[in-house]
């Protein structure tokens, strides 16, 4: 049996055929929803704004980029060469034409830059008067949450932390955040050391904690839950431990977590960062 070698043509199907399995198989891994930090899931106002000019601009960017290759494609078979001798004609600009794609794009651009610009307002407005605060502290490599107006039994912000240089070793090390849902929160946002970034999609966005720098913005949660963040910016060894788990309680659960906070300790049973009997929603 006469054995022949594969050409440079069918190398080259198989590459492509296998280029595109592997696009497929990336495309619907991407396609769960039921992720811990998975953006599209949002659970809070913030959240649900980003997503909004997400796709008030993926949309039309969708239909801009089919009419272009659809338009390539056309172009392609409608003044090919279809002589080896031939010179395919000249064509050489359209006024119309370049006005009307010129027209167009600005008008859509101007539809768009409404609620768009409206949004981006409201996300980057100050925090209201009445909303309740925490500030975060981002240090090699944990975060640091004191809640300002939140006394212990000594009159001192509860603060709820890990263990220092323990981030390394896995998850352990981050502190169970408890905050209310269902209101606005204002959060203070520093670092202490080097560039942090602090990110809890569900919740919102990303921000930098930069030494320094003091970066203040609001947030809300829809409904209680548990949800998941980390740090996403590079900060050293210990970066990939660098997480936050937040509890997000109805108005009975957060104020029992509060009530055992402000004992003294040694009576609440639980350490600081542990959540309380009451406050899983």
């Amino acid at each position: 049996m006469k054995i022949t070698k594969p050409t440079a043509r069918s190398a080259g199907r198989i590459f492509a055929t296998l280029l595109l399995l592997g696009l497929i198989a990336l495309l619907f891994s991407a396609c769960g929803t039921d992720t811990p930090q998975n953006t599209f899931a949002t659970k809070g106002d913030v959240a649900h704004d980003q997503r909004t000019i997400f796709l008030l601009a993926m949309w039309p960017a969708i239909g801009v980029m089919i009419f272009v290759e659809v338009g390539i494609v056309l172009i392609l078979l409608r003044f090919r060469r279809r002589r080896a001798d031939e010179v395919p004609k000249q064509v050489h600009g359209n006024t119309r034409l370049e006005v009307i794609w010129t027209v167009i794009p600005a008008i859509a651009l101007i539809i768009l830059a409404v609620p768009m610009l409206s949004i981006l307002f409201d996300v980057g407005r100050s925090p209201k008067a009445d909303a309740f605060t925490i500030n975060v502290t981002g240090l090699q490599w944990q975060w640091l949450f004191e809640y300002p107006d939140v006394k212990d039994a000594n009159g001192k912000p509860i603060t709820l932390a890990g263990d220092p240089g323990t981030a390394p070793s896995g998850h352990a090390n981050a502190p169970l955040v408890h905050l209310p849902a269902g209101r606005e929160i204002k959060v203070v946002l520093k670092a202490q050391d080097v560039i942090h970034s602090f990110a809890i999609p569900r919740i919102a966005g990303t921000r930098d904690a930069i030494p320094g720098h003091e970066e203040v913005f609001w947030i809300e949660i829809d409904e209680p839950g548990t949800l998941h963040g980390q740090c996403r910016e590079f900060c050293g060894f210990g970066h990939a431990g660098m997480t936050m788990t937040v509890q997000a309680d109805n108005d009975t659960d957060f104020q029992a977590w509060v009530r055992e906070k402000q004992q003294p300790k040694g009576t609440a049973g639980t350490r600081s960062g542990s959540p309380a009997p009451s406050a899983s929603p």
